[in-house]
């Protein structure tokens, strides 16, 4: 009978086990431009784009959980529904879609990982982190407690955080980038049109302008840092109503501010051509030359 009973705990543990852990395995036809939503609170949501005109859903659902999704060949969507809606279990989702597709990834807490898709990305966290690689048409990004980072180079990028560092490593021709406190850390080549804010985090910018364009700083109290190479050219405005500016990157020397408070600076690198304007209340403004 002991040995009975220890059979039956062990086929109920396995049972429990397995039906927490529920395996996905779907697909569906979807146009090579098609648009996908995919809603998952909890776990992490990983997309991946391919060659083929279709879609195709693993990975493996919390207990209690369950999977739906449905649409046509020009879109579709997906979610996870757990039965408490307040305290769901986890769920692990890898959905491959077509390159060029349009996707909108929503989570509370599920980090998501974008990588080879060409389209238009729209990603929603509340206390996850987003991670995108690869050249998008376009990526919206926004984040609450998470952070953003975005390694290659998007068209167009729109990144927001409150507490969460946002890093964009690549290109782009039109970038803005807000935290609260977060720090903003670029690493970029051929910045065209960018807007970068904070209010008390850093911001750091390590790259090169394209020529002909606007790129704004602007922060409250956080530190910024502008470093370009030898030869990119720049025309740089810049004022600190309470802090200190430090340029090594011109032999020009900051002023006193209007009214005899902070510092301003006007100088230009190279043979000029891109606007830079950097604006700070009481953050400390570094201009540095990068190799």
């Amino acid at each position: 009978m002991l040995r009975s009973l220890l059979l039956a705990s062990m086929i109920a543990l396995v049972t429990t086990e397995s039906s927490a852990q529920a395996k996905l395995n779907r697909g569906q036809k979807l146009n090579s431009d098609g648009a996908v939503r995919i809603y998952n609170l909890v776990g992490s949501v990983r997309v991946i784009g391919w060659n083929r005109d279709s879609v195709a859903v693993r990975g493996s659902l919390g207990k209690g959980n369950s999977f739906h999704m449905g649409g046509a060949a020009a879109g579709m969507k997906m979610f996870v529904e757990g039965i408490d809606e307040r305290n769901p279990a986890p769920a692990d989702i890898e959905v491959s879609v077509p390159m060029r597709a349009k996707v909108w990834v929503k989570t509370a807490t599920a980090s998501i990982e974008v990588s080879g898709v060409t389209g238009s990305l729209d990603l929603y966290v509340v206390g996850g982190n987003i991670k995108v690689t690869g050249n998008p048409a376009d990526v919206n990004a926004e984040a609450i407690d998470g952070s953003i980072t975005i390694v290659g180079s998007p068209s167009w990028v729109r990144a927001k955080s409150a507490s969460g560092d946002v890093t964009l490593d690549g290109s782009s021709s039109d970038v803005t980038i807000s935290t609260v406190s977060g720090k903003i850390d670029v690493d970029g080549t051929r910045i065209e049109r960018a807007k970068f804010e904070s209010v008390t985090g850093d911001i750091r910018f390590a790259g090169s302008f394209e020529r002909g364009g606007l790129v704004n700083f602007d922060t409250h109290s956080g530190t910024v840092e502008v470093g370009i190479p030898a030869g990119n050219g720049a025309d740089f405005e810049v004022a600190s109503i309470a802090g200190k500016i430090d340029n090594r990157l011109t032999s020009t020397r900051p002023v006193a501010g209007r009214y005899g408070r902070g510092a301003e600076l006007t100088t230009s690198s190279g043979n000029g051509g891109t606007r830079v304007v950097i604006r700070s209340f009481k953050g400390p403004v570094t201009l540095l030359r990068k190799d």
